[in-house]
């Protein structure tokens, strides 16, 4: 019958006459569905008579058809009457159905969706239709979000076309115009369905665009489609108000818009759900028990999925930004919606909160452990089907609490909020204040009120109760380590401790003879410890091999040895162990890059500057460890190819090449990658597809973009995964993944490192303690000798006074917040007034021994010959 009406009826008429039938709900499911297949069938095309007859029906079936679950394989008749007739959630496809159905998302018809006569005034139209295939076929959702962008209207880009339906929409402009009148926009009551679907068809393309263009095409400096894409500059700036002033009312309000949702659409699912991306929330449940959700009248949506995709896309070129500087700082504050004289103890207070609810929701993951192993016992006892339904709804209870808790956060932590999703809008050094102030909450709570160390290991030894295990504790905090072999002492001591770790520690170093060292920790001895193992374990040239745990990039930047567990396991293959035995050693291996996690976490936990750089891709995932507010799909790195100028520059170099070739496969790729492990001298050559049977299938003009994101995930972050989780797993037991999310990688290298600027001399002076001779009398007035080496000081070149600081703090660059918070102070002191002797340090305890020069040139000449020799003690 179809066969003989494709001969006899124009497609055209029918699909119209289709479109201007009433919408009727009480069609059945059965009856939609013939009448979709029979529209594919029958109108081939992607015109828009056919778009206009399609859409409705395919966005009716989203909630009720699984799209691309197992089809059954049964004819039409059979398929109708024991099927459609009789299932009513989820119904899955025959075979035959879902073949001519997914024809739906064929490369050839997205590509082609724009390319018939569009005008502006359809853009309504076809975003309504793009969103609506993503969310049936989720599992496609790349293909589909690639296949629109490499598609076109014939005078302007699927992208561009998006986004100038976007920039003309009055709902856009009216949120740029004022961020205090958006919150009043989300909670009208009209209907602005037209007005949100081209937002977010933008969104989504914008957001995929970003995750394959480079720099150069952003900036609009090279040639072809990425070029053609790209929206230029100043609109980029008019992108951003809108997002800012969006983002911020959803993050800032939500317990204001918590009424315009319903808990479904809230804690269930979104549309980016729908839309298969890999770090979204739990995909909203289809079928008879859960209600399609319909916000601003499009179904599938929530505030939950247009704050992932705002803070999503905001962060992305806010990361730009960071690296090319094309909006002024300032664009990105949002400083005037907030109170900042309340800012820090507003946030402190809210971040109290969270600590109490993640306390709870330790004790729920402890109980559901103990569950878990009742549940063992009962099946060796063969009663696991007597309790199920009880741990059934134990476990369905626990996560309607857990979801309770983080919406009550969000209504009541605001500021938390904001700076969890868009650490951006409050000024770095406020944030930097309320890292250091999360900090000193969590050292308070976990010392009982001690924070100073002293004060602290005082009050473990006068507890009256429990004596004896406070004195174990305090035991299990003090190790004795040997010079030259710091980082594997302070593990065998240390390791065990765990989160222990953040408490003071006590450090008696032992020399080559095995004697002890004077000295007594005060705090000094803990930073010259911390620092020796930052620069053993990272930094030191000697390590070769598997002992590399960290390699680094053309401008010594440091990242996981990414085949340092295939070089172990070569070397300890080929020195005759069992596989029991290999694999043993490589657990201690993540054991030590665990360990190195907490090593840095400590460094930042207690305002230790160490000398030591990061790769900027491997900070991004500190930065992406989210927390409990952290917006849905916002948590965890994603890598680009942009990342890979961190990592490789001619790998970088060589993939843009491929991209922007003629013909990929004069390249002669596959799908493979290749490394060589082992040890040095004695390496291997290994291959590894990137894909499933990637070795026979060759790079083409038609998969390069694949190719690349494969290569990108697996330089970037597969092939180091699990060195590069061990580190985060040890980082998140001293500091909060959350404290981390307020921070961008560039700012996390300054937290670890100190200011990049120059040295703050005035500053310096003002906050430097003085000892011997040096002490500044009752009369003010400083000795001679240093107010000639404060002249000296303002001379030098910031290269030179960066040596100087180096030499006396062991890092070249000062404190975030001013020389004031440097722990211990920077201080001077005499060292006799032989002045043919050069000055000295003890950088544990950030000292300078400074003769009594009376020569300003002897000074000068003295103290540079001191700070480029690289030596310290040697000299006094």
């Amino acid at each position: 019958m179809l066969k003989l009406l494709q001969s006899t009826i124009n497609p055209r008429i029918f699909a119209e006459a289709v479109a201007r039938m009433p919408h009727d709900p009480a069609l059945a499911t059965r009856e939609r569905v013939w009448l979709l297949r029979n529209l594919v069938r029958l109108c081939g095309s992607t015109d828009h008579a056919t778009t206009t007859a399609i859409a409705p029906l395919l966005g009716s079936l989203a909630d009720e058809i699984d799209f691309e679950g197992s089809p059954v394989s049964l004819d039409d008749t059979t398929f109708d009457r024991e099927v459609l007739q009789n299932v009513t959630a989820r119904v899955p496809l025959s075979t035959t159905l879902q073949r001519e159905l997914h024809g739906l998302v064929s490369q050839d018809r997205v590509r082609n969706l724009l390319s018939q006569d569009v005008t502006p005034a359809d853009a309504q139209l076809y975003a309504s239709y793009a969103l609506t295939l993503l969310r049936c076929f989720p599992r496609q959702a790349d293909d589909i979000r690639m296949w629109l962008y490499l598609g076109s209207t014939g005078q302007a880009t699927t992208t561009v076309y998006f986004w100038e339906a976007m920039k003309s929409n009055k709902l856009v402009s009216d949120i740029v115009r004022d961020s205090r009148s958006v919150l009043s926009l989300l909670q009208t009551s009209q209907d602005l369905k037209e007005s949100w679907t081209v937002i977010l068809m933008f969104l989504e393309l914008y957001t995929f665009l970003l995750k394959i263009m480079d720099d150069e095409e952003f900036m609009g400096r090279t040639s072809g489609r990425q070029r053609q894409s790209a929206i230029p500059i100043g609109d980029v700036a008019y992108l951003v108000t809108f997002l800012k002033n969006l983002g911020f009312t959803l993050t800032f309000n939500a317990s204001e818009l918590d009424g315009r949702e319903s808990l479904l659409a809230r804690d269930v699912g979104s549309l980016r759900g729908h839309f298969g991306s890999p770090a979204a929330p739990e995909p909203l449940r289809r079928g008879r028990d859960a209600k399609s959700v319909s916000l601003h009248g499009i179904p599938g949506i929530s505030w939950g999925y247009i704050k992932g995709i705002v803070t999503g896309l905001m962060r992305a070129i806010y990361e730009r930004d960071s690296r090319r500087h094309f909006l002024p700082r300032e664009h990105w504050l949002m400083t005037s919606r907030l109170d900042m004289t309340a800012f820090i103890p507003g946030v402190v207070a809210e971040e109290e909160s969270r600590s109490v609810i993640a306390e709870q929701e330790e004790e729920d993951d402890d109980m559901a452990e103990g569950e878990s192993d009742d549940e063992v016992t009962l099946s060796t006892t063969n009663l696991r089907g007597l309790d199920s339904y009880h741990r059934t709804q134990e476990a369905r209870e626990r996560a309607q609490r857990k979801a309770s808790r983080r919406r009550y956060l969000e209504n009541v932590a605001p500021r938390l909020e904001v700076l969890q999703n868009m650490p951006f809008f409050i000024p770095f050094h406020t944030r930097v204040e309320i890292f250091r102030q999360f900090v000193h909450l969590d050292q308070v709570k976990r010392r009982n009120g001690q924070v100073d160390a002293d004060a602290w290991r005082a009050s473990m030894l006068m507890a009256p109760q429990h004596q004896g295990q406070q004195m174990h504790r305090l035991t299990r905090h003090h190790a004795q380590i040997k010079r030259s072999s710091e980082f594997e002492d302070a593990f065998d001591a240390f390791y065990e401790l765990g989160a222990d770790l953040k408490e003071p520690i006590q450090i008696t170093f032992m020399d080559e003879f095995g004697l002890q060292e004077a000295g007594i920790d005060g705090g000094g001895v803990t930073k010259e410890f911390l620092t020796s193992v930052v620069a053993q374990a990272f930094v030191d040239p000697n390590r070769t091999g598997a002992d590399r745990y960290f390699i680094e990039n053309e401008n010594h930047l440091l990242y996981p040895n990414p085949t340092a567990l295939e070089d172990y396991r070569v070397t300890l293959e080929n020195a005759g162990l069992r596989h029991s035995e290999v694999a043993s050693l490589r657990r201690d291996m993540l054991r030590k890059y665990e360990f190195l996690g907490r090593i840095i976490g400590k460094c930042l936990y207690e305002g230790i500057l160490v000398d030591v750089s990061f790769a900027g891709f491997f900070l991004k995932k500190w930065a992406l460890t989210g927390g409990h507010g952290s917006a849905p799909g916002e948590s965890g790195y994603r890598a680009s190819i942009n990342d890979l100028r961190d990592f490789d520059q001619s790998l970088y170099a060589g993939l843009l090449a491929l991209r922007t070739a003629p013909d990929a496969s004069d390249f002669g790729l596959t799908f493979t990658v290749d490394d060589l492990i082992g040890p040095p001298g004695a390496q291997r050559p290994k291959s590894s597809p990137l894909i499933p049977g990637g070795t026979d299938i060759a790079v083409t003009n038609e998969n390069r973009l694949l190719y690349l994101n494969k290569m990108s995930w697996y330089r970037l972050q597969g092939q180091s995964a699990a060195q590069t989780n061990a580190f985060l797993k040890g980082l998140a037991t001293i500091v909060q993944p959350s404290w981390l999310s307020m921070f961008n990688q560039a700012e996390l290298q300054t937290l670890i490192g100190g200011a990049s600027a120059g040295i703050n001399v005035p500053d310096l002076r003002a906050n430097t303690l003085y000892g011997g001779t040096y002490v500044i009398g009752d009369d003010g007035r400083e000795h001679p000798t240093v107010r000639v080496f404060w002249k000296v000081m303002t001379s030098l070149t910031d290269a030179e006074k960066s040596k100087v600081l180096k030499f006396v703090t062991s890092t070249p660059r000062g404190p975030l917040l001013g020389f004031s918070s440097l722990n211990p102070r920077f201080s001077i002191r005499d060292s006799g007034s032989d002045e043919s002797r050069y000055p000295s340090a003890s950088t544990c305890v950030n000292l300078l021994k400074l003769p009594m020069y009376r020569s300003e040139k002897i000074l000068r000449e003295k103290l540079l010959g001191a700070v480029n020799s690289g030596a310290g003690f040697d000299l006094s």
